[in-house]
């Protein structure tokens, strides 16, 4: 049950229901089992919780992650509604009992349904029952290379950047040579390292094949960084591992289900709503070789490209129609509104209507 303070008394509303309206975007009938796992260790309220997804083909990954992070993370578990269930139930259960680290530092909650790739709402749950002012979004497959936590926590001008409610970039890498990410003690864990390998051109930027997702982080830049700096090329593929307050921020919007634009959907909406990002130059992340389902992702594609298109321009009009009616047209907060939505058809003359 959750209990609602009125003031003049307690009202009882039934999870399900709240659970319902806070996911009601999403596709099909689900089932949502909050802290299926808590961790036994309360994190501080200033920390930083990484939210994450995982099926069972990566209960082992979130072990190894949980086991290199120390710190809270909170992760949302995908299983089906039939008797495959139980093993996946079954593999979760020996991973923690071998994982002190899971013990300690996981939050694990369930969606059992039949849509698969929700990776949205499985994103918005794990936020959702974030127990810590900060979050990260990121995909469990990455291995944390440098201690991001460790630095962020103790640099005054970044923690600056997420108390006015923009959001942290760590940049992402992967092998150019497949196999040579499969074994992550082999990865490098400071920024010459990186570098060397980087004018050798064994590694190169995430998905280098499509340099949309990751191209506006400049990593040019970011190998000559010594501070904090601003993304200025911001485009809508963009689509970064950013750290920013959980509260307070737009929501992943899950009517992206499947492969493509998912990610870059949840950061076009913060960016429209006039959040900046900013990049943090000594730290980075590294992708772990694994096998992609080609065929089921280019159809996923072209489902999501073509509501990306849509998502786009809705989106244009509703945060210009909150800046109006609140004040705020033509403020710096309407800057990336206009940056992104000028290419809108008749964006301009509707908006006038409004003014």
């Amino acid at each position: 049950m959750n209990w609602l303070d009125t003031q003049d008394q307690l009202h009882q509303m039934d999870l399900a229901v709240v659970q319902e309206k806070a996911f009601s975007a999403s596709v099909g009938q689900h089932t949502i089992e909050p802290y299926y796992h808590k961790a036994s260790q309360t994190p501080q309220d200033s920390d930083i919780t990484i939210t994450t997804t995982i099926t069972k083909s990566r209960i082992d990954t979130l072990a190894r992650l949980a086991a290199r992070y120390q710190g809270p993370i909170s992760a949302t578990l995908h299983i089906s509604s039939d008797e495959s269930s139980l093993a996946t139930l079954s593999a979760l259960a020996d991973a923690i009992d071998q994982s002190p680290a899971m013990q300690a530092h996981v939050d694990l909650h369930l969606v059992r349904d039949k849509m698969e790739r929700q990776m949205n709402l499985w994103r918005n749950v794990a936020r959702y029952y974030a127990r810590s002012k900060y979050v990260m979004m990121l995909d469990v497959d990455f291995y944390l290379c440098t201690d991001f936590r460790q630095h962020l926590l103790g640099n005054a001008e970044a923690l600056a950047k997420l108390e006015a409610g923009h959001a942290l970039v760590v940049p992402a890498f992967e092998f150019t040579s497949q196999p040579d990410g499969l074994d992550y003690r082999t990865f490098p864990t400071d920024k010459s390292q990186l570098q060397a390998l980087y004018q050798e051109k064994k590694i190169d930027m995430f998905h280098a094949f499509w340099r949309p997702g990751h191209d506006a982080s400049d990593y040019a830049a970011w190998f000559l960084a010594d501070d904090v700096y601003g993304v200025t090329q911001y485009q809508h593929s963009y689509e970064p591992y950013v750290i920013y307050q959980r509260d307070g921020h737009s929501w992943c919007d899950e009517r992206f289900f499947g492969y493509g634009s998912n990610k870059a959907a949840c950061l076009y909406e913060m960016f429209v709503s006039g959040v900046e990002f900013y990049v943090l130059p000594q730290d980075f992340i590294i992708h772990q070789t694994h096998d992609y389902p080609n065929e089921t992702r280019d159809l996923e594609r072209f489902y999501n490209r073509r509501l990306y298109t849509a998502f786009r321009e809705e989106l244009c009009f509703k945060y210009a129609r909150q800046f109006i009616s609140h004040g705020q047209w033509g403020s710096p907060t309407t800057q990336n509104l206009l940056q992104v939505c000028d290419k809108v058809p008749r964006f301009h003359s509707i908006i006038k209507t409004f003014l």
